[in-house]
């Protein structure tokens, strides 16, 4: 029998809830609301990039998702992962934003 997948989500007295994206790589929330539903969007995002799941109605589930995290919690690299997993579920090429530095910017 196949084990379900899953997310850690940890709460860290110092900083609030974190979820772990990917490798070492952690997101920080204030609320375990976020940080459960931000870890909901992180598994469907890894059963798109494992090929397990793809279409439009994954893509809907992901954008559902990406928006909450951009109005409660605003640009951040768990945004960016579900964008991303949304672009690939449609078949399409995820562009992330360029990076804000003002090094490219002649006055």
């Amino acid at each position: 029998m196949p084990s379900e997948p899953a997310v850690t989500i940890r709460n860290v007295a110092t900083v609030g809830w974190q979820v772990l994206l990917s490798g070492d790589q952690w997101h920080t929330c204030r609320k375990e609301q976020d940080a459960r539903y931000i870890a909901n969007g992180v598994l469907i995002a890894d059963s798109v990039a494992q090929g397990e799941r793809v279409g439009e109605e994954v893509a809907r589930e992901l954008d559902e998702v990406a928006s909450m995290v951009s109005r409660q919690i605003g640009e951040c690299e768990a945004l960016q992962v579900m964008k991303a997993a949304a672009a690939t579920a449609r078949g399409e090429v995820f562009e992330p934003p360029a990076a804000s530095n003002n090094a490219g910017i002649a006055t």
